[in-house]
């Protein structure tokens, strides 16, 4: 039996009438980039997820800088992380001048942590715990 790993397709169907609208509106007004479009999103997200405030970005490396600089990680921190990651992962780590530390993973493909145990905790700011093929419902 072939399961695909997404139904993109059926989705679309599923959601097309709700929106196109929607698109039809960002793409005549622009307001795909801050606006009332983007405020309303961050609201309702905000909502959904039950926490004050949202803030939209326009990646997953973006948010993935961002937080690291939320956590305060700088130039002289260690971040541990899984090599199995997407590049960006590491990149946002290194941009911030931060030594990605690189710990096994379980037969699952998720950190070992284990292994974040036994790493020298004298540099390090944070361990990101990350989950394979993880998706979010919203």
């Amino acid at each position: 039996m072939d399961v695909p790993y997404t139904a993109l397709p059926a989705q679309w169907q599923a959601e097309r009438s709700e929106l196109l609208p929607l698109i039809d509106q960002a793409m005549s007004t622009g307001s795909f980039i801050g606006g009332e479009t983007v405020t309303e999103l961050e609201r309702r997200l905000a909502h959904k997820c039950e926490c004050k405030y949202v803030v939209t970005l326009n990646s997953g490396t973006d948010s993935l800088i961002l937080g690291l600089q939320a956590l305060g990680v700088t130039n002289s921190d260690e971040v541990i992380t899984v090599p199995n990651s997407f590049i960006a992962s590491t990149a946002a780590i290194v941009k911030l001048g931060a030594c990605p530390i690189f710990v096994d993973v379980n037969d699952d493909m998720n950190i070992n942590h284990n292994h974040i145990r036994r790493r020298s905790p004298e540099r390090r700011r944070q361990s990101w715990r990350y989950i394979s093929r993880a998706a979010c419902a919203i």
